[in-house]
């Protein structure tokens, strides 16, 4: 699979939405994970003719460098911590640190959900989206607190992420992807522009898809 690079979000979704569009999925509803994934999914939910939600999941960074993952936490409550986290992080620390992701999990649950009741997934064709994977800790929680609520299908649709985590999750459920490199960098990288998506961009979005 060749590298790509991508303008944008709104040009990353578009290029997932080719790929997605053949997998016949009947009025999805379409999660994005706050806050990057909300962008696309906005865009891919009103394409494929079904509705637009968030699922929210936070990384548990490694100490000292809090964009490493060692795990993360999913709106549920659940923890994914990766093979890894014991030999870089002790028990006290990642105890504390899920304490704090859930702590920015519960408030954006009060932010978003002012806008946007959740959605019902159960017997639902479902779409995860997010701007990219770097270790898939993010995506993991989110696919876990989704497969709790029994949907019918469940689809990972990222734009790029490591080869090595796309083949992991795999093993699980269906995975579109647009560039899996070998020698991944971040996900920042495959994208011309990739500035920070606010909390308030969210809500607009979420307010857009508010059930009347």
């Amino acid at each position: 699979m060749s590298v790509l690079f991508f303008d944008d979000r709104e040009d990353a979704a578009r290029l997932l939405l080719a790929e997605l569009r053949g997998l016949n999925l009947k009025e999805p509803v379409v999660l994005g994970i706050p806050r990057g994934g909300v962008v696309l999914a906005d865009i891919i939910a009103r394409e494929l003719g079904g509705t637009m939600d968030v699922v929210l999941a936070r990384k548990v960074g490694a100490p000292g460098n809090p964009e490493y993952a060692i795990g993360a936490v999913g709106e549920d409550g659940q923890a994914f911590l990766q093979p890894y986290a014991a030999s870089i992080a002790d028990e006290s620390y990642i105890k504390a640190e899920i304490g704090r992701q859930l702590q920015v999990v519960r408030r954006r649950r009060r932010m978003y959900r002012t806008v946007r009741k959740k959605e019902p997934l159960a017997g639902r064709n479902v779409v995860i989206v997010d701007d990219g994977m770097a270790t898939g800790s993010t995506m993991e929680a989110a696919f876990l607190a989704v497969k709790s609520e029994d949907p019918a299908r469940v689809v990972v649709a990222v734009p790029v992420a490591p080869l090595q985590v796309v083949e992991s999750l795999r093993k699980q459920t269906e995975v579109v992807v647009l560039s899996a490199p070998a020698d991944f960098v971040a996900v920042g990288a495959y994208y011309r522009s990739f500035p920070q998506v606010s909390d308030d961009e969210v809500v607009k979005i979420l307010s857009r898809w508010a059930v009347k």
